[in-house]
């Protein structure tokens, strides 16, 4: 027959049967239950909770939030986001248990690791943003996935390592990088993965907008503001990205006028369209980039040091591609794959071109690297892309002859002198190797036998002292 006492004596076990950890408190906040899940998730042994008041777990640094005294309190539920001395951040979700006079005797409290339902969240973004580019390319008439976001560099891993904490918050973000490194990408990457990734991210490019309509477009106007102006008025981008992302491209492009505008937005987050009188709150959440050093622009005074300090809150800096040649191939693989679907064309790279591909510097970064492809898939008649076929960029210096290797040597920052010694060592090396003997070596490099002697005798002396 059951009875109370038999579910008394059971309920130790019964809440070791839940997936969420589990926390029950008395009035005075001495803690009487803990379930197993909650040393999992804590790292607090039962043994060493029972019989102790959360108070002074709160004053040894144990934890640092108590939901006990405002529950007990109010008798209403609290919630609250706690920090463990494990490094952990949970969700705290505390409920009261009354008696019949409607007393607070207990408190239970919820606790859920908000780590796991970040990577939860990221997941879901993840798989969110494969539907939405699958959808858009069926809407083009191409079938298959968009080429995927490349992190194989370390440089780039940590770059989205930050970027993942950065997007938890609410901070304003600015990223800092040449053109064409996939500033923009970061963006969206950071709003996909935000709290606000079902409001909309609207960007704004600060140096394609026209002065005179800058202001405007970016605040909107009230009717009747100015001549040609719409009679229902028009709400601004920046009022179109409230509740999300507002994304400001080449910041270091928008006027100083409007830098004001803007600060008022970042001070107050408000909104003031042309010709009202009465700002509008906005909940927008800024990332700008730009591939200006700000600091220099503040310096020459083309940039206001107060907005600049506004926006130096979270700061990425994406490496330029060739800083990251790791990532090269794969890049131009995922851009070959996409547009080969897109134009309905099976190719591939030859090994002389992927060796063009990570020997050039890439002054135009990945934006570059993406045009190029592009343009190779609509161009390349044969299925087999050469080294040849790419103009503009250069193969690698190498040629492989006869077993012999002579292979260019760098020329990024060095003077002509140096590179030209670097080429005739290599000349040497190669002839002795081939030819076997000075004289054959002056023969056919049309060269006094005592010319080719001396600068043999240099060469051995430098490979001594190196």
């Amino acid at each position: 027959m059951f009875s109370p006492r038999m579910l008394i004596d059971y309920i130790e076990q019964l809440c070791d049967t839940f997936r969420d950890a589990i926390c029950v408190t008395d009035r005075e906040g001495i803690v009487v239950l803990v379930n197993k899940k909650h040393a999992e998730l804590t790292g607090l042994a039962r043994e060493n909770m029972l019989g102790r008041n959360v108070r002074d777990m709160v004053q040894d640094g144990i934890l640092d939030v108590v939901l006990n005294p405002r529950i007990v309190e109010s008798g209403q539920n609290v919630s609250s986001v706690q920090n463990v001395h494990n490094g952990r951040t949970v969700l705290l979700d505390g409920n009261p248990v009354k008696d019949a006079d409607g007393r607070v005797v207990y408190v239970v409290t919820v606790i859920r690791d908000i780590t796991a339902l970040t990577e939860l969240r990221e997941e879901i973004t993840h798989q969110r943003e494969l539907l939405e580019t699958f959808q858009n390319m069926r809407a083009e008439g191409v079938t298959g996935n968009q080429y995927p976001r490349v992190v194989r560099s370390q440089s780039m891993q940590r770059l989205y390592s930050e970027a993942a904490g950065i997007a938890e918050t609410d901070a304003t973000v600015l990223l800092l990088g040449e053109t064409g490194v996939g500033k923009d990408v970061v963006a969206r990457h950071i709003h996909a993965t935000s709290q606000r990734a079902d409001a909309p991210f609207v960007k704004v490019d600060c140096g394609s907008i026209p002065e005179n309509l800058i202001e405007t477009e970016l605040f909107g106007y009230v009717p009747g503001s100015f001549s040609g102006a719409s009679k229902n008025g028009k709400a601004g981008l920046v009022e179109a990205a409230s509740g999300g992302t507002l994304f400001l491209d080449e910041i270091g492009e928008l006027p100083m006028m409007m830098q004001s505008r803007l600060l008022r937005v970042l001070q107050d987050w408000e909104v003031l369209r042309v010709g009202a009188t009465t700002p509008k709150k906005v909940d927008v959440r800024v990332i700008a980039a730009t591939n200006k050093d700000l600091e220099h622009e503040v310096a020459r005074n083309a940039f206001r040091s107060d907005l600049y300090y506004r926006l130096k809150v979270a700061v990425l800096h994406i490496p330029p591609l060739r800083s990251r040649k790791v990532d090269i191939l794969p890049l131009a693989q995922s851009f070959l794959s996409y547009y080969g679907r897109k134009y309905r064309k099976n190719m591939h790279f030859s090994p002389e071109a992927e060796a063009a591909l990570e020997d050039y510097s890439w002054p135009g970064n990945v934006r570059e690297l993406e045009n190029l492809v592009q343009g190779l898939v609509v161009t390349c008649r044969q299925g087999v892309i050469e080294a040849r076929d790419m103009v503009g960029i250069r193969p690698r210096a190498r040629r492989e002859q006869d077993g012999v290797s002579l292979e260019l040597p760098s020329v990024e920052g060095r003077s002509l002198k140096a590179i030209l010694k670097d080429v005739e060592n290599a000349i040497l090396k190669a002839g002795l190797k081939r030819y076997g003997s000075i004289s054959e070596l002056s023969r056919q490099c049309q060269m006094d036998r005592s010319t080719i002697f001396r600068k043999v005798r240099e060469l051995e002396a430098d490979k001594g002292r190196g």
